[in-house]
């Protein structure tokens, strides 16, 4: 019997467009479960007070949690910003070489408005994760808003409903067995 291969999906995008929106409607769609930078970072938070740190802890835990899951022929979902170039193509590198495939999903959203409120809701109670409550703020951090796709990236935009995103993902996100 052939093994099957362990596939990561990666939700990946700027703060707010809808990450964890989208991943934890796909995740419970198809019964998969969610490995989320913002649960490591806010538990790090109570410990560690630099954010550079807080992100690096996320991160490497990332790894060690890939790692640790290699071998259960099963998908999984993250939930990660990856918003540099480098950051994706060094995620995609480590998985080559451990005979992992990985479905890179950009999430972006293209209508400021929704945006700009989905930043409104944030700021009412913010999380650890969540330094930036704020659009204009986003962009002044940022410069660019927008992330320009890697080769073979699926894109979607959360400007569309949840349902019809899930259709969108569906024909394009390889389904286990």
């Amino acid at each position: 019997m052939q093994k099957k291969q362990t596939t990561i999906i990666l939700f990946r995008g700027r703060p707010g467009v809808g990450k964890s929106t989208i991943s934890n409607a796909f995740a419970k769609k198809e019964n998969m479960p969610v490995l989320r930078k913002d649960d490591i970072y806010d538990a790090a938070a109570t410990y560690v007070e630099d954010h550079g740190i807080r992100n690096k802890i996320s991160y490497d835990s990332l790894f060690k949690m890939l790692e640790s899951n290699i071998s259960s022929e099963t998908s999984l979902i993250l939930d990660y910003p990856f918003q540099r170039d480098e950051e994706v193509l060094n995620l995609q590198r480590w998985c080559k070489e451990r005979n992992l495939q990985l479905v890179s999903v950009l999430v972006v959203c293209s209508d400021r408005e929704i945006w700009k409120s989905r930043f409104n809701v944030r700021s009412q109670n913010p999380t650890p994760n969540q330094l930036i409550t704020d659009l204009d703020e986003l962009e002044r951090h940022y410069g660019d808003l927008i992330l320009k796709p890697l080769e073979d990236e699926i894109v979607i935009d959360t400007v569309e409903s949840i349902e019809i995103i899930l259709k969108q993902l569906a024909t394009r996100v390889p389904r286990e067995g």
